[in-house]
């Protein structure tokens, strides 16, 4: 968030971000661990934990967290970017993208698809963008 920023500062590299600041970080109730952040770095995927100012296990006070200013976010894009288009969020450190995530959809056959499927298959493709391979 802004006010977290402007408190803080703004991170240029993993690195900082690691010793200068605090993260919101989300606890997986199905591993029992915090989720590591993961950053494309020269074409490699690195795996990193940030220090903790707050730990959560439902996305909606993630993401209130990170409105309020606790801490730095690392979430799914689809979630934080209108977020993000607002001003709401910031993002940083964009040279150290996260590696993309698959999303599968299964459903039957194509021939019996119900139309209800069909607008939630193309709801999900406007979602996660041209490059989905749904």
């Amino acid at each position: 968030a802004p006010s977290y920023l402007a408190k803080h500062g703004t991170p240029h590299s993993i690195d900082e971000l690691m010793k200068s600041h605090r993260a919101v970080n989300f606890f997986s109730n199905h591993s029992l661990q915090i989720m590591e952040w993961k950053f494309t770095v020269d074409g490699s995927i690195a795996s990193i934990k940030i220090p903790s100012s707050i730990l959560v296990d439902n996305s909606e006070a993630f993401l209130s967290c990170g409105l309020a200013g606790l801490g730095v976010l690392h979430g799914l894009r689809p979630s934080l970017a209108p977020f993000i288009a607002s001003g709401e969020l910031t993002e940083i450190l964009t040279d150290f993208p996260p590696p993309p995530k698959p999303v599968s959809l299964l459903y039957p056959d194509r021939r019996y698809l119900a139309p209800k499927v069909r607008v939630f298959i193309d709801w999900l493709c406007e979602v996660f963008g041209p490059d989905a391979h749904l």
